[in-house]
């Protein structure tokens, strides 16, 4: 079973690590503090908390509801989509789980830890409810920057991904021309020989 650190979230080299994290970056130390609370508040320990997983443990359940966003303090976390692997997050400030979380969607795919990870999570369903407009706003845009930022991912794969198939296209006509050149010249071929077959019966008569 994961287990919850329960080391003080507010530590300097801590707050440092965190405001690199895509999403909360645009936070200011004091800002991550009123959003993560300390130790002793029971409401921030529910909204926010450092866990750490054993090898083959699931973070994230395909098909599972929740809004708890995660991000990779140390450690190696595999991402499977239909048994498959199609991911794998293990540098310090990646993130996983936002879209679902944002988008209030199911879970698309199953994360699970490779090693022994730590991870910061936060529950986004508080977000509408945080008093401090600024530090929604700042939020908010990270997310947006995020989003954005997968958006032109996919659009460069998809771009990428367009050019490798018109190219095996490209190369499929080549192969085609190439055959029915071949197969024309074969044709060729079996004419010359049959006119050669032709004249050599008329001769062999005369």
């Amino acid at each position: 079973m994961p287990k919850e650190i329960t080391s003080n979230l507010l530590e300097e080299n801590t707050l440092k690590r965190i405001r690199k994290f895509k999403i909360l970056n645009l936070l200011s130390n004091e800002e991550i503090k009123l959003l993560i609370g300390n130790e002793q508040s029971e409401y921030h320990k529910r909204i926010s908390k450092l866990v750490v997983y054993q090898p083959k443990e699931t973070v994230i359940q395909e098909g599972v509801f929740d809004s708890w966003i995660f991000w990779v303090i140390q450690g190696e976390f595999a991402v499977f989509k239909n048994n498959v692997l199609i991911a794998v997050f293990n540098e310090p400030g990646d993130v996983f789980g936002e879209m679902s979380s944002i988008d209030e969607d199911s879970r698309s795919a199953t994360v699970i830890a490779r090693e022994k990870s730590i991870c910061l999570s936060i529950d986004m369903s508080v977000l509408d409810s945080i008093q401090n407009e600024t530090i929604r706003e700042k939020i908010r845009t990270g997310i947006y920057r995020l989003k954005s930022e997968r958006l032109n991912q996919t659009t460069a794969k998809l771009v990428t991904e367009k050019k490798r198939l018109a190219e095996q296209q490209k190369q499929i006509l080549i192969e085609r021309l190439n055959l029915i050149e071949y197969e024309d010249r074969l044709k060729q071929w079996e004419s010359d020989l049959t006119d050669r077959e032709q004249r050599l019966v008329k001769n062999s008569f005369t």
